[in-house]
């Protein structure tokens, strides 16, 4: 029998290729269980300090009898369409959840995806399955990745089409421009922030093509280029149309390129540098050491307790061959030169966006996800580095250290945030939910986040926004469920913002400590209104 034609030319003998063959085998299968992993430790610990972009999110799909414009934001062109597709799909099916519960579940599966291709990503880069395994569990470990895998909000989604992307682009791998146009044009309409990978896109199909035509890199740019811009702009302008009416090129600029205006970009360098840093910090370990009291009891002092226990034997590896671990590190800086289109690929990766974020609300720790990976894959090229160094000796420091990692976020952030109780408004929230019964009717001024919150976890309730004026003057003519409404803190601040409005407040609504929060931190409150006060002169 003629062998193959790849067989004959590589001299691969059937012993040779079995081996392949179930050396793929237990990659897939180690691949499939840090999918598994990852997911149990996201889907166990979802989440209640919820973010308010989740909530907001909820809600509206809640709200939406179908597809329509109030599910489309520029900043986040198809995400609640895809989010909102899910939700039906899961009610189609006979279940019944509400829309948050769904968007946490689904941003689990998203997020250990994003981690086990992470993993092979890692595998196809280093070649060495201990450095992929600590890389990994550092980037699914990491405290504000694993805060937003729980939680109901797009940069997960957003950040797993970027790896797609990027894996695409390896060295070595077959060039793909058209595959990469779209999976980053997905990514740019799931989250406009993704638009700074572009440099990456580009330097990884020219590499790609470098050890044989120079020209086909350049080509493979321009078709990945030409397509990622078709795509993109042609989606956002299609939807642009469709939710204005109009064609105008100028209010479609102002309409993709708007931001909240009390959230924007910011020129006090300093300042900027200080949040930079802090929430780049923020962003690998976050929480608080005081949850060990708030919280106190066995849960909380076992999760501590093994974070100490893991800091200390780190340090202790550490401390111990210091000598040893500095001339490793020097080798690793010398030799990690035949990493280079890696390097070159992560800088470009992640100097975009820190460039933009300096700027641009510094102190916002989730928008630095975008290029987390990227982070994490620098730290892999000095470890893979010194792992060849013919001196090096296995200490496992970096596996302890991804041990710390993980036990610190567990023990001071996604632990204690599973509790309504590490959540304040949340709390007063689910406390209000066996107050308010259905139908209860709720006036506010303006809305906020924390009404949103509040509205959210007594879905019976009615929320009507009203102006003190409306309900001084019209309040006899409305029904009697609605007289025995309640005042929001918007609408409260206002009546108290006058002394006429302070004289009817103590005349028509009665003040319920348990139904408020107010201390440093937060400030809500709501003032139940007297039905029966209405028709008689105030006391």
């Amino acid at each position: 029998m003629t062998l193959p034609k790849s067989r004959k030319s590589r001299h691969v003998t059937p012993d040779q290729e079995s081996s392949a063959n179930g050396s793929r085998a237990t990659l897939r299968n180690l691949t499939l269980l840090v999918f598994a992993a990852a997911f149990l430790a996201y889907v166990l610990l979802l989440t209640k300090n919820y973010y308010w972009d989740g909530i907001f999110f909820a809600q509206v799909i809640e709200d939406a009898p179908r597809v329509n414009a109030s599910l489309i934001h520029p900043s986040h062109l198809l995400d609640l369409v895809f989010e909102y597709a899910a939700y039906r799909a899961t009610r189609m099916l006979g279940f019944h959840p509400r829309a948050l519960t769904v968007l946490q579940i689904s941003n689990c599966f998203l997020a250990a995806t994003a981690v086990a291709l992470f993993f092979r990503i890692c595998i196809d880069c280093f070649r060495s399955r201990y450095v992929s395994l600590v890389l990994t569990a550092l980037f699914a470990f990491s405290a504000t990745w694993w805060k937003f895998a729980t939680d109901a909000d797009t940069y997960i989604v957003a950040v797993l089409l970027l790896l797609i992307t990027f894996y695409q682009v390896l060295p070595g791998r077959r060039s793909r421009p058209y595959a990469v146009a779209v999976t980053h044009s997905l990514a740019m309409l799931l989250h406009q922030l993704s638009v700074f990978f572009f440099p990456v896109a580009i330097a990884g199909l020219i590499f790609q093509a470098k050890n044989n035509r120079p020209n086909q890199g350049r080509a493979n740019a321009v078709k990945y280029t030409l397509t990622v811009i078709a795509l993109t702009v042609g989606v956002y302008y299609y939807t642009f149309h469709v939710v204005t009416g109009t064609w105008s090129f100028g209010r479609f600029v102002s309409w993709i390129t708007y931001f909240s205006p009390e959230n924007g970009f910011t020129f006090s360098l300093w300042n900027n540098f200080v949040y930079s840093v802090r929430s780049q910090w923020r962003t690998f370990l976050g929480g608080r050491v005081a949850f060990i009291r708030d919280l106190w009891g066995p849960a909380i002092l076992v999760l501590a307790s093994l974070t100490i226990a893991t800091a200390a034997a780190f340090l202790f590896m550490l401390l111990r061959h210091w000598k040893e671990l500095k001339s490793s590190e020097v080798f690793a800086l010398r030799n990690s030169g035949r990493f280079k289109p890696l390097t070159i690929l992560c800088v470009l990766w992640i100097v975009p966006y820190l460039v933009f974020l300096f700027f641009f609300i510094p102190q916002n720790t989730f928008y630095r996800l975008f290029y987390l990976p990227a982070i994490f894959l620098l730290a892999g090229i000095i470890i893979a580095a010194a792992e060849s160094s013919p001196n090096h000796v296995h200490r496992y420091r970096a596996a302890v250290f991804a041990a710390v990692v993980f036990f610190a976020n567990l023990s001071f952030s996604q632990y204690p945030y599973t509790q309504p109780r590490a959540n304040p408004p949340l709390e007063l929230a689910l406390k209000l939910n066996q107050i308010w019964t259905t139908g209860t009717t709720v006036y506010f001024a303006s809305p906020n986040t924390d009404d949103s919150l509040i509205r959210y976890f007594n879905p019976g309730t009615v929320w009507v926004q009203a102006a003190p004026d409306v309900i001084t003057r019209q309040f006899e003519e409305l029904s009697p469920s609605a007289r025995a409404g309640w005042l929001d803190t918007t609408l409260v601040d206002q009546f108290k913002a006058t002394a006429e409005g302070r004289v009817w407040l103590e005349a028509h609504t009665v003040h319920r400590p348990e139904c408020e929060l107010v201390n440093k931190k937060f400030r809500i409150r709501f003032r139940q209104l007297k039905p029966d006060s209405f028709g008689r002169p105030p006391n």
